[in-house]
């Protein structure tokens, strides 16, 4: 799978690292580190059209201002592979940024997955998935019930991750560089 995503800030990255470090060593979990970029997505698919993509998000990002996220607490997406994550606050001014992104890049994807669709999208960051099963779920869940997983995030550009022979990669970074929001916006 590849996506387009914001990545992290160097300092949260460190934290979520950090996390992924210390559910592996006192769970066993290390299902995360599929794709060991700490990241949020706004669309995911099977492949992209690498051309078309990169155009469309060198364009997109030329006219966004940088932001602010903020995230909230522990989630959980049920199924037979349980994934535990850090919800990302989705505000109006970040939905409005997802969906321009949506149609910025229409039809560069094949194969998109519907979770990330505009009407439909949590904005998460993972920090169990694939390997996690309801116990490690509830492992993750009593090891970090209890602390402050507040963060906010400055988010400066948009990234392509794609695969390349079943590894993820960082195929591009789009800086962002539009005129800055109003506050409050």
């Amino acid at each position: 799978m590849e996506g387009v995503v914001s990545l992290l800030d160097e300092r949260h990255t460190a934290l979520a690292e950090a996390l992924w470090a210390e559910l592996e060593r006192a769970c066993g979990l290390h299902g995360v580190a599929a794709t060991p970029f700490p990241h949020f997505s706004y669309q995911v698919a099977e492949r992209y059209d690498r051309t078309a993509l990169g155009a469309a998000l060198n364009g997109f990002a030329s006219e966004q201002p940088p932001f602010v996220v903020t995230t909230t607490g522990l989630g959980l997406f049920t199924g037979p592979r349980p994934v535990v994550y850090l919800p990302v606050v989705r505000t109006a001014a970040l939905s409005r940024f997802h969906q321009a992104l949506w149609q910025a890049i229409a039809g560069a994807g094949f194969a998109v997955q519907a979770y990330y669709h505009p009407d439909s999208w949590v904005p998460h960051i993972t920090i169990g998935f694939d390997d996690v099963g309801a116990e490690g779920a509830a492992a993750i869940v009593r090891r970090l019930a209890e602390r402050p997983l507040n963060w906010e995030i400055a988010v400066e550009s948009i990234a392509f991750i794609g695969e390349t022979e079943g590894r993820q990669e960082i195929v591009s970074r789009h800086p962002l560089g539009g005129p800055a929001a109003e506050p409050n916006a």
